[in-house]
C-alpha cells in the first residue's frame, strides 16, 4: 500500500541548481523521451474519452442539431492527465494513476463534501478573478462599436468575447504563470504549501517561467494545428464520413495535445523542483540520472587509469 506523506513528514530540499529556460525545456523533452511507456500508459483512456466527446459532439450537431460545448469535458479530461503526469515527474510511476486520484485525491484521505467543496471554491474564485474584467472589457468594446454604428450580430459579440478573454489572459499571465507552480505542490499532496509561498519563492522568475511555458507550448502547437488543418482539408475533398474524419483528425489532435502537455508539465514541475524544492525521495528519475552519470565519471576515470602506464611506457 502506498504512502503518501504530507509536507510535514518529509523535510524539503530546495536545489542549488540554477533555474533556467534551456534547462527545464531539455528536462522536460529528455523525461518524456525516457518515459514514452508511460506516457501512453496515461494517455490510452483520456484519448479515448477525448474522441467519443468530439464525436458525440458532432453527432448531435448534424444528426439532432443539438450544439454542446466540449470544451468543459475535453479541461477536465486533460486536467486528470496533468495531475498525473506531474506525479509521473515528481514522484513516479507508482504514485501516478487515475485510480489513485479517484480513490485517495493525493492527500491519503477518501473523498469527502468538504474537500470537493474546498476545490470548486478555489476553481470559483480563479474564474472569477478572471471573468469579472473580461466582462467589463467585453461589455466597454460593445458599447464602444455600438455608438460606432457596428451592428451587434451574435457572431460579432462571440468574436468580441474571445477578443476580450485573450486580452485578459495576456495581462493576466504574469500572475497565472508564476501560481502555476502551485499545480505541482497539489500533485504531490503539499497540502502545507500556501499560494504565497509559491509567490515569493517565485519572485525574480516572472520572464523565466513565462518563457519556459511560451518554448514548451509553442513549437508543437503549431505543428499540430497545420497537421490537424491539413487532415480536415483531405478529408473534405475526400467526402469521408463524418463520423471516420473526426475519429481520425481528434485522435491526432487529443495525441499531440496531450504530447504538449506533458513537455508543459514536466518543465512547471522542473522549475517546482529548483525554486520551491522537494522532499527526500521526490523526482526519482533524477536519482537514477545521477546514479547513471556516477558509473559514467567512474569508468572513464578507469580509463584514463589504464592508459596513463602506457603513455608513459611510449
Amino acid at each position: 500500500m502506498l504512502n503518501l506523506l504530507n509536507a510535514s513528514e518529509k523535510v524539503c530540499f530546495v536545489s542549488e541548481q540554477k533555474f533556467t529556460v534551456g534547462s527545464s525545456i531539455t528536462e522536460s523533452y529528455r523525461f518524456l523521451a525516457d518515459h514514452m511507456p508511460h506516457f501512453f500508459r496515461l494517455i490510452y483512456g483520456p484519448l479515448i474519452l477525448w474522441v467519443m466527446v468530439m464525436v458525440g459532439e458532432q453527432v448531435l450537431l448534424i444528426e439532432h442539431d443539438i450544439h454542446i460545448n466540449s470544451v468543459y469535458f475535453l479541461n477536465v479530461i486533460t486536467a486528470a492527465f496533468a495531475i498525473v503526469w506531474y506525479r509521473q515527474f515528481l514522484l513516479g510511476s507508482d504514485y501516478a494513476s487515475y485510480r489513485l486520484l479517484i480513490k485517495k485525491g493525493f492527500s491519503n484521505s477518501p473523498l469527502s463534501f468538504k474537500r470537493i467543496s474546498r476545490a470548486l471554491l478555489r476553481v470559483l474564485v480563479v474564474s472569477l478573478v478572471l471573468l469579472v474584467p473580461t466582462l467589463l472589457l467585453s461589455f466597454s468594446m460593445m458599447v464602444y462599436f455600438h455608438g460606432q454604428g457596428v451592428p451587434l450580430s451574435e457572431a460579432f459579440i462571440q468574436e468580441l468575447a474571445f477578443k476580450s478573454t485573450l486580452i485578459i489572459m495576456l495581462v493576466f499571465s504574469p500572475i497565472l504563470i508564476r501560481l502555476s507552480v502551485y499545480a505541482a505542490g497539489f500533485a504531490l499532496g503539499r497540502t502545507s504549501l500556501r499560494l504565497q509561498d509559491v509567490w515569493n519563492r517565485t519572485r525574480g522568475y516572472t520572464v523565466t517561467l513565462w518563457w519556459v511555458t511560451l518554448r514548451a507550448f509553442l513549437p508543437l502547437s503549431i505543428y499540430s494545428y497545420i497537421l490537424t488543418l491539413f487532415l480536415d482539408v483531405m478529408s473534405e475533398k475526400l467526402s469521408i464520413n463524418y463520423i471516420v474524419s473526426t475519429i481520425i483528425i481528434e485522435s491526432l489532435a487529443g495525441f499531440l495535445t496531450f504530447m504538449i502537455l506533458a513537455i508543459v508539465v514536466a518543465a512547471n514541475a522542473e522549475a517546482f523542483r529548483i525554486l520551491i524544492g522537494v522532499r527526500d525521495g521526490d523526482v526519482p528519475h533524477r536519482n537514477s540520472l545521477k546514479k547513471n552519470e556516477a558509473v559514467h565519471s567512474e569508468s572513464n576515470r578507469r580509463q584514463v587509469n589504464k592508459d596513463i602506464p602506457q603513455k608513459a611506457g611510449s
